[in-house]
Formats: C-alpha cells, structure tokens, sequence
C-alpha cells in the first residue's frame, strides 16, 4: 500500500493497556450498545490479530502474550497513510469498522478496564490498519512494553 499524497496524521493516543488472556480492546464508548450481550467482535482465533463485528464500534486484538500491558499508538489520519518503517512490525491486518460515536479508548480483554486516556474522531467507516511488533521474552510477572502495536484509523 502507497499512502495516500495529502495523508496526514489527525490525531494521536500513545498508552498502555492491560492485556488479559491475549485479549484487549479498541471501543467506540461513545456507540450505543444494542443490548445484544452477543454484540461483540469474535475471539481471534489464535493465527489472528484482530477482529471486528459490524455496527458493534469495538476491535478485539489478540496479543502474543498472554498477561501484560502492551505499548499502543492509536492514529487517526487523513487519507491513506504511508506503509510504517518495515521491519519493526511483522505482523499486520486491516480491517473495516464503524464508529458511530467517535470516541475510541482501549480497554482489558477479559474485565473491559479502560487506560487512561481517549481519541476523539469523526463518527464514520474507517479502515484500520493493525500492526504488532514482534514480542519481547521477559519473565516479569506483569512485564511493560514487552510489545508495541501501531492502530491506524482512516476515512474508508
């Protein structure tokens, strides 16, 4: 993929997330829920990084590792970014989702805890593009940044 000629980043939200049993989230908390308690994306499947559901504002992603906080850049852009530095992110997937209320957060895989912070964006279809870094070995019970990820959101 070329990115587009006038992309640009809009916005962007570094932080850190729990990840629990592999799993955590990227939630439009501003969609209403439907209240359908099956109203989620699937549980990748353990070959997947990602997965989504239609009209449910929520991505679900799959980690290498099972319990820890990964490191993750959220952008929102313009148009089409350019591909990010090869080499640093060996596994990537794109995805289609819809926001409906444009207030994306990430949260834990199993509990659903939100991290500290918030990426407002303009109700819409998007494409997002998942990249993840290769994990790093550490033997801390709950290691920090032992892997990155890279969430890129674009009008669709």
């Amino acid at each position: 993929m070329t990115g587009h000629p006038l992309a640009a980043p809009v916005a962007e939200l570094t932080t850190e997330v729990r990840a629990e049993h592999h799993l955590f989230h990227l939630v439009d908390t501003a969609t209403p829920p439907s209240g359908d308690p099956d109203d989620r994306p699937p549980t990748p499947r353990h070959d997947q990084l990602a997965t989504t559901a239609p009209a449910t504002g929520t991505v679900t992603l799959n980690s290498a590792l099972s319990d820890h906080y990964p490191h993750v850049t959220v952008q929102h852009w313009s148009a089409p970014p350019p591909p990010p530095p090869s080499g640093r992110w060996p596994r990537h997937t794109r995805l289609t989702v819809d926001l409906e209320g444009g207030r994306l957060t990430l949260t834990s895989g199993v509990s659903h805890l939100p991290a500290d912070a918030a990426l407002r964006l303009p109700p819409g279809r998007y494409t997002l593009s998942v990249h993840r870094s290769a994990s790093r070995p550490t033997r801390a019970p709950l290691p920090h940044r032992a892997e990155h990820w890279l969430l890129r959101l674009w009008p669709h």
